[in-house]
């Protein structure tokens, strides 16, 4: 499962960047503590050679259970105001009403699937944490049917490296849908667009002085200037680095049956003030309910049956 450590999730400049990173050393050294609160260590990544050489797991005929895996977008973090994950909320497998999940909305039609919403996500994960989620939620028992990813945010660097960056990024998603797919013959993966464009983050951040505060600065992805007023370059910037990202995953799912994507579709959530937590970075209740009706809209319709 994920730890309850927050960190900035959303990459909005390169000092947020910076805190998501050390933020990750916290999560993975507290995962490494094993109290009652705090999961165990995700198993060591494998390597391409383990990965070919692994047995195959069989999923049953039944649509029974689901899984996600990526950074704390997807558990639901902060969204209870109180700075720590919250997994109920989650609008991939939380047990939530309010939010209606798509676990509790692929329940209504498949009962078998009751208890069976494994969250594997990570608070600070990034591309590079993924194939140990992976290897977790192939674990599971029943094994998982449909695997949804939330990864992005964390991997984008803002300082002038992004473009070194793209080609590990793909090869490391290509090798994540392959490991699950080969492991779990049939096993549907679906990835998620980062929440929200940059123009439509700001333009709620406008209202809110110390967010406008936190994205300030000199910075290539300082969407605000040192004097608080927008910053069209690098507005224009940072989501021309979200959009490479995305495709670098589009092109990757496109060569693989049984991969899809929300399209881009999340970029368009309608984000309001009350869509977003205390820490400016993660999803409210309410936001958590606009992502899930986004990715149902998308989800491939014979994924649902």
């Amino acid at each position: 499962m994920s730890s309850n450590s927050v960190p900035a999730m959303k990459t909005r400049s390169a000092a947020v960047a910076i805190v998501a990173a050390a933020a990750l050393t916290l999560a993975l050294a507290l995962a490494g503590c094993g109290s009652d609160d705090t999961p165990t260590a995700s198993p060591e990544k494998p390597t391409s050679a383990t990965a070919s050489t692994l047995t195959p797991v069989t999923r049953t005929p039944a649509l029974d259970a689901i899984g996600v895996i990526g950074h704390s977008g997807a558990t639901g973090a902060d969204s209870n105001g109180d700075g720590r994950d919250a997994l109920a909320n989650s609008w991939a497998t939380g047990d939530n009403p309010q939010v209606d999940s798509i676990y509790l909305r692929l329940l209504a039609e498949h009962p078998a699937l009751e208890g069976h919403g494994y969250n594997h996500a990570i608070s600070g994960s990034d591309v590079s944490s993924l194939m140990s989620q992976a290897k977790a939620v192939l674990a599971e028992d029943p094994v998982p049917d449909i695997v949804l990813v939330q990864s992005i945010d964390n991997d984008i660097r803002c300082d002038g490296t992004d473009e070194d960056n793209y080609e590990p990024f793909e090869a490391a998603i290509d090798e994540l849908v392959t490991y699950l797919q080969t492991t779990a013959p049939g096993m549907k993966v679906f990835f998620v667009d980062q929440w929200a464009s940059v123009d439509s983050y700001d333009d709620v951040a406008e209202g809110i002085p110390d967010l406008v505060s936190e994205l300030s600065g000199s910075g290539p992805c300082d969407t605000f200037t040192l004097q608080g007023e927008r910053n069209a370059e690098a507005e224009g910037y940072l989501q021309q680095v979200v959009d490479e990202y995305f495709d670098r995953i589009t092109r990757v799912c496109e060569q693989h049956s049984g991969c899809a994507t929300d399209g881009g579709a999340m970029q368009e959530l309608p984000l309001e003030g009350a869509d977003i937590t205390d820490d400016h970075n993660h999803l409210s209740v309410p936001g958590q309910a606009k992502m899930a009706a986004i990715v149902w809209d998308h989800l491939p319709a014979d994924w649902k049956t």
